[in-house]
């Protein structure tokens, strides 16, 4: 072997045995605080098994994504990790939770309209869902989530969630059941158009009597192999039926000229998540895709047969000091079949919004949206000691961000133009921003907006802008 060779296999192997000098064993991991919740369960999300080494510079990235993957359980308000050494080649991994409060008898209040701002334009109290359900949000101490609904109002609906995380020891198979039946005596049947007075408003048709019911059944299987992948099966079976009223209003609300639809569903997913807090992130990034399929030609050949790809791509990004940067793309694209008005939903549901369009729904057979947010923390994450008879609610964080945003999005429809202006052309919405975040996923968002129309607004939200 050549000297210079030589030297270098020499060092390589010197510096080897030097980095395995300064490993350090991790001996024991423990969990404390969980009053409920049982150790397995805390234990899957560590990325961290008894005999595993770290290197100095590994313990703060380890300590992260401890405290990344239990919070984002849902099960936490407070997840503190604390490495302490033996001696100087081994270590116990300490980890202290503050479990949130799990069962909730909850009284059902919620609004049925895309958001809290289009419901307070109309203040329309019928279009409320009233009700009562049981939820428990970590059954057996499992993770599990079961919830029972007996719910009235706008939409009548009674149904049963179950959701087991883990099927098997490893904790890596998961399940769920979902099962409802829901009437309503008004519908969205169609999009609002009266020239240049009413445009891209949700029409809706009311009677006394029930004119929409759906039945559902749906079986879930998940399998997540690591901490940050998750794939999902769904598969069931969905049965709608309309009166003769919403058909005449428009006959393209199911199937053709159709009162009844009832069609397989059968559903794959994949997610990817690094977001250090799923109900407010600043850090990570997640990436979340299904394909969908609604009807296969077995139990009606002349019913819906529709194909749906859609995928979210969202990163978070800090700046340095209190500065931190969001944005995120939407997109749903309808592969095979022309989709009854029913299943048309573009943007302007939910989460699926451009700011500054709060009141209007944009529908459609696609669509893409992109969203970006540039945010100051005015307050830093404070945490007070209410000093209440309930543990689970005595320690109260807070924060407040200062945020400038900017939004666009298109929808394309080829089945409706006409009566539905504000798609097939870009739209956007930017303005200014305070967002209030607390336990419990608490989020308020308070937003001042103007929009491709120049209409001015002012908009109160309670999700996460992305």
């Amino acid at each position: 072997m050549k000297p210079f060779a030589f030297l270098v296999v020499l060092l390589l192997a010197s510096g080897l045995s030097f980095s395995q000098s300064h490993a350090i064993r991790i001996t024991d991991i423990t969990v404390s605080g969980n009053q409920r919740t049982k150790d397995f369960v805390i234990l899957r999300e560590v990325p961290l098994a008894i005999g595993d080494s770290l290197h100095v510079t590994q313990f703060e990235t380890a300590e992260k994504d401890i405290i990344r993957n239990v919070t984002n359980t849902g099960l936490t308000n407070f997840v503190d990790v604390e490495f302490v050494t033996i001696d100087s080649a081994t270590a116990v991994c300490n980890i202290t939770i503050l479990e949130r409060w799990f069962i909730w008898p909850n009284l059902i209040f919620n609004l049925r309209e895309t958001n809290f701002n289009s419901w307070w334009e109309s203040k329309d109290f019928e279009r409320i869902d009233y009700g009562f359900s049981i939820d428990d949000y970590n059954f057996r101490g499992r993770k599990e989530k079961l919830s029972i609904k007996f719910q009235n109002g706008w939409t009548r609906k009674i149904g049963i969630n179950y959701q087991i995380p883990g099927l098997n020891k490893k904790r890596t198979l998961g399940g769920g059941i979902e099962i409802y039946y829901a009437n309503n005596r008004e519908v969205n049947h169609q999009i609002r158009f009266e020239a240049d007075s009413v445009f891209n408003k949700r029409d809706f048709l009311k009677t006394k009597s029930i004119i929409q019911e759906e039945i559902v059944g749906k079986l879930k299987i998940e399998y997540r192999p690591r901490f940050l992948n998750i794939h999902r099966w769904i598969g069931g079976v969905e049965t709608i039926i309309i009166d003769d009223t919403i058909r005449d209003a428009n006959p393209n609300y199911l199937s053709p000229g159709s009162t009844r639809s009832q069609f397989i569903y059968l559903s794959y997913g994949f997610k990817r998540e690094t977001r250090d807090n799923r109900a407010y992130p600043l850090t990570g990034y997640i990436i979340d895709g299904s394909l969908d399929q609604r009807g296969i030609g077995l139990l009606n050949k002349n019913d819906v047969f529709l194909t749906e790809l859609k995928l979210t791509i969202n990163q978070h990004l800090p700046l340095g000091g209190r500065w931190f940067f969001g944005h995120g793309l939407k997109t749903k694209t309808t592969l095979l079949g022309d989709p009854p008005y029913y299943f048309q939903r573009g943007i302007g549901y939910g989460s699926n919004n451009i700011r500054g369009y709060e009141l209007y729904v944009i529908d459609g057979q696609h669509y893409g949206l992109y969203k970006s947010n540039l945010k100051y923390q005015l307050i830093k994450k404070n945490t007070i000691d209410l000093k209440t008879l309930f543990k689970k609610f005595d320690k109260f964080h807070y924060s407040l961000f200062l945020n400038v945003f900017g939004d666009a999005g298109y929808t394309v429809d080829n089945l409706n133009a006409a009566n539905n202006p504000l798609a097939n052309k870009i739209q956007y919405g930017y303005g200014l921003g305070l967002d209030f975040v607390s336990y419990y996923d608490l989020v308020i968002r308070f937003e001042g907006s103007i929009n491709a129309l120049r209409e001015p607004g002012f908009y109160i939200n309670f999700t996460k802008p992305i």
